[in-house]
């Protein structure tokens, strides 16, 4: 059927069980269909998350036909599964068919699936409807930056989504050096701590210390002398020591 959707259209107009409008409505939506190699990624409580593994991936919040998604599939994940997914009163199913593939994957797929996954959700959200198009959200290269920025590793998977992010809007440059500031924070406190340096408050731009002091105010105070005013918010200040916290 859904290699030829013609099928729909005939069916529709036979309406050989006599179903009513809503129901016909209903198997109609099933043109708006995606069959695809999935990954099955988690079992949230509404849902259980299905992500495409083209280029442009999304992912899908699909519920159970009569229960939950997890009651039907092996408990081991994420797993690649090839389904097709369906529009259903204003949910997303699945046909009722699975098919597995025999793929092993590590600890670093994993990781990968995960940043991907990340970035998909980022960009477009968890998709529970297939009755609308998909729109990519406000302000998603500035949330996919921070997480293309998080760790050392993403940053080298994502090199060149950063460098386009930046080359597209260069007004996000301080959100980077922040973040990667950022995640350099804890390094460089365990570092801090094997030297034995006293609690107190510390500004790094990217993974270079350029002010501490005793108190925020007394490190601000230095920043605003030592940075040009377009740099300082490119900075990450974080307290060090006893209920440390970072900004």
């Amino acid at each position: 059927m859904f290699n030829n959707l013609e099928l729909i259209d005939s069916f529709i107009s036979e309406n050989p069980f006599n179903f009513d409008s809503e129901e016909l409505g209903i198997i109609e939506s099933w043109k708006n269909h995606i069959k695809d190699r999935f990954l099955l990624v988690t079992h949230l409580k509404k849902y259980s998350v299905f992500m495409t593994t083209g280029k442009d991936q999304k992912v899908y919040g699909v519920i159970g036909i009569f229960g939950k998604v997890e009651g039907v599939v092996p408990p081991f994940m994420p797993q690649f599964v090839e389904t097709t997914l369906l529009p259903f009163k204003g949910q997303i199913i699945f046909c009722g068919l699975f098919r597995f593939y025999n793929i092993r994957i590590g600890s670093g797929m994993r990781g990968g699936i995960q940043a991907e996954y990340q970035k998909a959700k980022r960009r477009y959200g968890i998709i529970t409807s297939l009755d609308t198009p998909v729109r990519e959200k406000e302000d998603s290269d500035e949330e996919l930056l921070k997480l293309y920025v998080k760790s050392r590793s993403n940053r080298e998977t994502y090199l060149e989504e950063i460098e386009d992010i930046l080359t597209k809007k260069p007004e996000l440059a301080n959100i980077y050096h922040r973040e990667i500031g950022k995640s350099n924070a804890r390094n460089i406190s365990k570092r801090l701590s094997e030297i034995g340096v006293a609690p107190g408050w510390f500004a790094i731009f990217e993974n270079v210390v350029i002010a501490s002091g005793k108190s925020e105010k007394e490190v601000r105070a230095q920043l605003a002398d030592l940075l040009p005013k377009d740099k300082s918010e490119g900075v990450h200040m974080f307290r060090y020591g006893k209920k440390a916290r970072g900004k």
